[in-house]
């Protein structure tokens, strides 16, 4: 079951890459507008496998899928600044996270701050393409630490075994 399901998700992607890809041709004089919308649901996608595994795992009261905070924030009155103390947080929150992110620099990637706000300063250093940038490389290296969390995870808790 799980080989048709990888299957299934494989071939999708690579359709809708391919789609994707299609539309960057110039013959088709697709307008920008309509590839930031590909895109967009491109992305929108990932979120059909996520609610996906989070279903098969057993729900969000799954030890692997669920949140556990154990005073994760506390108010320092004098400075009013958060602590982070001691935190588990496995895959969902994680996905979620780098939706955020990636969502973060693709608002600043199309808003174009800062140089909409300081014409001509930013020209060369500091430009909205450069910050979209450094945001996706920060989304990949979150992704890349979610992996490893679970990765860990799933070394001290095994697989369930399948249910026949």
């Amino acid at each position: 079951m799980l080989q048709k399901w990888r299957m299934f998700y494989m071939t999708t992607v690579t359709i809708i890459f391919s789609g994707a890809m299609m539309l960057q041709l110039p013959k088709f004089n697709i307008t920008s507008h309509v590839k930031t919308m590909v895109f967009i649901l491109w992305a929108a996608y990932g979120v059909i496998p996520t609610i996906h595994w989070t279903i098969r795992s057993g729900g969000i009261e799954s030890p692997v899928v669920e949140v556990r905070i154990c005073n994760m924030v506390k108010l320092n009155p004098s400075c009013m600044y958060v602590i982070i103390s001691r935190f588990n947080l496995l895959l969902l929150p994680r996905v979620l996270g780098m939706y955020v992110i990636s969502g973060m620099a693709f608002l600043v990637y199309i808003t174009k701050v800062p140089e909409r706000f300081c014409a001509g300063k930013f020209d060369y250093l500091g430009h909205s393409h450069q910050w979209w940038h450094i945001m996706v490389v920060f989304a990949l290296y979150y992704w890349h630490n979610s992996g490893l969390l679970y990765l860990e995870y799933r070394m001290n808790h095994a697989c369930p075994s399948p249910v026949s």
